[in-house]
């Protein structure tokens, strides 16, 4: 796996401001209540709500079907629960960071930007338990966010704080280091990651070419920078 540490004026070069709190909810939240994007405690797992659905049961009651993707795995869950059941919603943000490379143990590593609070702080995620395309496309300097779950102090995980689903920017710049034919396709490797996209015949060694990142996982050739 790659591996290349930035020093912290990386970071100073990049001036990024940090996101206020997505949410930082009471812990309870009655099942009516709960809305998609907020992030529930569900036997003893943290969850991402995806959605939640009304159905009539009778005259009066009703019931709520809710959609859950747990954090970190992304296994899905269903929930079915009363209008009057409380769920425990718990602290979570999205925060800035900066990619500094992959450590000796594999580990993906983000400090925090030079004119934060926690200047140089770093975090450290597993990076066998990112998806393959940003172990293969992050690179050294790459602003990315980062969900932050702050478990409740009297919770016994409250030491723990919990860090996830990176998100990548949609798109971002390289630097050809290599070009290889692959069948029919010109290769280029890259100098900031060990990703390889194809290319046009007019890419040349050292030029700058652009890298979309898609939703489904896959990377492409976004043209010259």
């Amino acid at each position: 796996m790659y591996r290349r540490l930035s020093q912290m004026a990386v970071a100073a070069r990049l001036p990024l401001s940090r996101p206020a709190a997505l949410a930082c909810a009471q812990r309870g939240v009655f099942a009516d209540k709960v809305r998609a994007g907020v992030v529930l405690k569900v036997d003893k797992r943290y969850y991402r709500v995806v959605a939640n659905t009304r159905s009539q049961k009778g005259q009066n009651a009703a019931s709520f079907n809710i959609k859950l993707t747990e954090v970190g795995s992304g296994r899905k869950k269903e929930v079915t629960a009363g209008q009057g059941h409380d769920f425990e919603e718990v602290r979570a943000e999205r925060v800035r960071l900066l990619f500094s490379g992959f450590d000796d143990d594999d580990y993906a590593c983000f400090v925090f930007p030079e004119h934060a609070a926690d200047a140089g702080k770093e975090v450290n995620i597993p990076g066998d338990s990112l998806p393959l395309v940003q172990q293969q496309f992050l690179a050294c300097g790459m602003p990315v966010d980062l969900l932050h779950i702050m478990p409740d102090e009297d919770s016994a995980d409250a030491d723990k704080d919990i860090w996830a689903e990176v998100v990548m920017p949609s798109s971002y710049v390289y630097t050809v280091e290599k070009i290889n034919l692959k069948g029919l396709y010109k290769m280029a490797s890259l100098v900031e990651c060990d990703g390889s996209v194809s290319v046009n015949d007019q890419i040349q060694l050292g030029e700058k070419i652009k890298v979309i990142v898609k939703p489904d996982g896959t990377a492409s050739f976004g043209g010259r920078a």
